[in-house]
Order: C-alpha cells, then sequence, then structure tokens
C-alpha cells in the first residue's frame, strides 16, 4: 500500500459522463468539495458530445476502459490480452476461479465484461486503491464483482430503480452478498433490496441529494407569450414516465377551454409517438417537446413554469422511477408538482401537502388536477412553500452526501488494514518458509 494516508475511491460507471445522470454528477462534485478524492472508470466511452457545464468542475481522473466491442482496435485487444496475462501469472489459482466463476453465472455470457473487469483490477492494483463503488446494479455491478474477484479489493453498490426491478432477485441477492454495502435511493427499493437479500451485506438508504444554492426560485417569475399558464414536464421520452397520459390530460383541457401552453423537455426513443399523438390531437399549437436541455438552460424554463407534471407509471415489464430528481428540482424552486404515487414518489410527495398525487395511467385525473391548481392560487401557493421545504429538510445534498462520504471512508479504511494484515502474515509465513 501507498504511504500516502489520503483516500482515493475509485467510481466505476457505465458510462461517464452521461448526460441523463446528473445526480450521479452532482454526487461526485459534492465529494469532492468534501475532500474525497476519486478516480473513475467508465466502461462505456461516451458517444454524446453535449454535456452539463459542471463537468468541468469535476477533478477525478477518468479511466475508460478498453473494449473489442463496438469498434475493434489492436490496441485494445493488446492491453486487455497484457492485463489478464498479469492477473494470470500474479494468481493462476485466483484466476482460474474467477473464471470459472464466470462461466458458472447464469446470466448471459458477456466476455466483455470479463475482458474489462481484468483490466480494471489491474489498474486498480496500480494506482493502489483500496476501494471503489459502482452505480446500478445492472452491468456495472457484474462487472464489480468480477473485479472483486480478480483483486480481492471490496467495492460498494449503488443500485437505483430499472437495475433492480429489470435484474432476476436471485443474481440481485448473488450481486449483495459480494458487496461491502448497498446503497439505494428510496425506501421503497430498501425494503425490496431487503425483502431478497440473504446475505449479511448492510443495505442503506440514501436519498438523492439536491444543491439548493442553484435550485432556487426567484419572486419574479419570467414570463412570455402573454401569460399563459406554463404546464412543465422534463424526462427521458420512455414509456416509464408517462407523457402519454400528460399529453391526453392536455387534449381534455383544451376541449374544456382552458388556455394554457406545455413544453415536456427530453428525449428518447418514444419522441416519434409523441409527436403523433399531439399531431393527431390537434395540440401543436399547446404542446412543445424539447430536446437534451443543460442544466442551466432547464433551470431558465423551471423559473418560467407554473406547475410541474410527472405522470410516472410501471412500465409492463416491471420497470418504475425511484424517485425522480425533477421532481425535487421543481419542488425546490416552488413549483406546484403533480405526480403519481409509485415507488418512492409518495416518500417526496405527501398529497395535497407537499404537491398532488393522481393514479398512475389516469388522464382525467391529470386534468383535474392541473385544473384545480389553475383555478386555486391559495393552494399553489401552499404547495410551492411546502415542497420546498420537504426538499430542504430531506433531500440536501451536502447532508445526503456527508452519510455516503463516511460510508466509503471507513470501507476504505478497514481495506487498507486488511491489505496490511494479509501482507504482514504473508511476509511471516515466507520467513518461517525460509527458515525451514
Amino acid at each position: 500500500m501507498s504511504s500516502n494516508t489520503q483516500p482515493i475511491i475509485g467510481y466505476l460507471l457505465k458510462c461517464y459522463p452521461r448526460f441523463s445522470e446528473t445526480f450521479i454528477l452532482n454526487e461526485i462534485l459534492e465529494l469532492e468539495r468534501q475532500g474525497v478524492k476519486l478516480h473513475i472508470f467508465s466502461i462505456l466511452q461516451p458517444q454524446d458530445h453535449k454535456c452539463h457545464a459542471d463537468v468541468a468542475k469535476v477533478k477525478a481522473q477518468v479511466t475508460y476502459i478498453p473494449s473489442l466491442v463496438p469498434a475493434f482496435t489492436f490496441k485494445s485487444l493488446f492491453l486487455l490480452l497484457i492485463a489478464h496475462w498479469q492477473l494470470f501469472w500474479q494468481s493462476p489459482r485466483r484466476y482460474l476461479k474467477t473464471l470459472q466463476f464466470f462461466r458458472d453465472r447464469p446470466e448471459k455470457k458477456r466476455w466483455k465484461q470479463f475482458h474489462q473487469a481484468g483490466y480494471m483490477a489491474l489498474e486498480l492494483q496500480k494506482l493502489e486503491l483500496a476501494f471503489f463503488q459502482t452505480h446500478f446494479a445492472n452491468v456495472p455491478a457484474s462487472v464489480a464483482e468480477l473485479v472483486y474477484r480478480f483483486s480481492n479489493i471490496p467495492y460498494s453498490i449503488f443500485a437505483h430503480a430499472k437495475d433492480i426491478y429489470l435484474t432476476k432477485p436471485e443474481i440481485l441477492d448473488r450481486k449483495i452478498a459480494s458487496a461491502k454495502f448497498v446503497l439505494t435511493c428510496t425506501g421503497f427499493n430498501h425494503q425490496y433490496l431487503q425483502s431478497i437479500s440473504t446475505s449479511k451485506t448492510p443495505i442503506h438508504l440514501s436519498y438523492h441529494g439536491l444543491d439548493l444554492t442553484k435550485f432556487s426560485p426567484q419572486c419574479d417569475r419570467q414570463k412570455s407569450n402573454n401569460d399563459l399558464p406554463l404546464i412543465l414536464s422534463v424526462g427521458r421520452f420512455c414509456e416509464k414516465k408517462g407523457f402519454a397520459y400528460l399529453i391526453q390530460a392536455c387534449h381534455l383541457l383544451k376541449q374544456k377551454g382552458y388556455q394554457f401552453r406545455c413544453q415536456i423537455v427530453g428525449y428518447g426513443e418514444l419522441q416519434p409517438q409523441m409527436e403523433q399523438a399531439i399531431e393527431q390531437l390537434q395540440l401543436q399549437e399547446v404542446i412543445t417537446l424539447g430536446g437534451k436541455l443543460t442544466q442551466d438552460k432547464l433551470i431558465e424554463i423551471y423559473r418560467q413554469a407554473d406547475i410541474f407534471v410527472l405522470p410516472c407509471q410501471i412500465s409492463e415489464n416491471g420497470d418504475r422511477d425511484g424517485i425522480p430528481n425533477v421532481l425535487l428540482e421543481a419542488m425546490a424552486m416552488e413549483i406546484p408538482v403533480i405526480s403519481t404515487p409509485i415507488s418512492g414518489i409518495v416518500e417526496l410527495i405527501e398529497d395535497r401537502k407537499t404537491g398532488l398525487l393522481v393514479q398512475q395511467k389516469d388522464s382525467q385525473g391529470i386534468a383535474n388536477a392541473i385544473e384545480e391548481l389553475i383555478n386555486n392560487p391559495e393552494l399553489r401557493q401552499q404547495l410551492q412553500q411546502a415542497g420546498r421545504i420537504k426538499v430542504a429538510q430531506q433531500f440536501s445534498l451536502a447532508e445526503n452526501i456527508k452519510e455516503i462520504k463516511t460510508l466509503l471512508v471507513k470501507a476504505w479504511e478497514e481495506s487498507v488494514i486488511s491489505n496490511q494484515l494479509s501482507v504482514k502474515s504473508y511476509s511471516t509465513l515466507a520467513l518461517h518458509t525460509d527458515k525451514a
């Protein structure tokens, strides 16, 4: 181990930076503000060159793990082969046991994961990193458990939503068992993970935090377009966001004669279907679809919004949201919010106290809630104030990251001590052997 006692924590991500994962970016920046040094490992190279301005503030070095897909290069092949060759000669027995573990896993055999895990294991050793955390319990955690078996360097998992509910419970249980600890971002997730875990691995609730200095309301909202009420929604254009029901709700409101604007900011695979629905319902002058916006640009739109709607639903394959960060952002900006009582959303929104809740897949219910907020300024004001208070009290970025920092540093210290004891025991054994 290095004589440097300041912890450097590895961070394994599927892709860095990723435009939609602002919660990870915020976590990295806050850990660095609190004095934690990080080294980021990315399984994929980013394909989207558009990124948030705050990415430039990250101090951590980034290692992009070589891969043979989707683009084969001889350089990547050479780097992977050298890494695996070195791992094999370090400990043939450990290497072959890891290979056997990989072959015995019930998941589809993705050799890319095996190759990249070997490379990362060797890099962790070279950098003398004693602990690493991975975000998401699907592909990144699959790589992480192989890294651990190659190197004996412990890791933690931060599990979120899709990665939990689209992973078979027995596979998730295995990954939990090999981790030092697990974090998850909602109480709903926490209960589920505890219900399927058969190991003693600690599972901690850790809400995503928000920088309230950045997401702060302005006294005078920036209005335009003849001051028509602006209904805002933000998210990836996918089934679990329920945007189809918001579009239908806008149609119902228009039929009743309401004048308003609706802006849905995001991108994704369902954009053609959403555009078609808007055209069929003749809502082109009411609803606009925005593309990818940086956080700074999004904040400008928040300041124009009167109502925020996110009609989340459970998809047919079981995918669902945890607590969408955009709900935190809207509430911090003192925008009254409307959403659905699924997953962890009820931990943030208490109906008629910090927001309005309607049942999932209920266009009429969404329309009724929007109508009530348009017609009831007192309720709007009540929800605006209560929403920001809720976020400030329970979802402060600095406070929530402080708890993560404590767990990471403690795990790092325990790993350092364990490694030193292992080296000492090995040296003592070698000394006795030499004397014999």
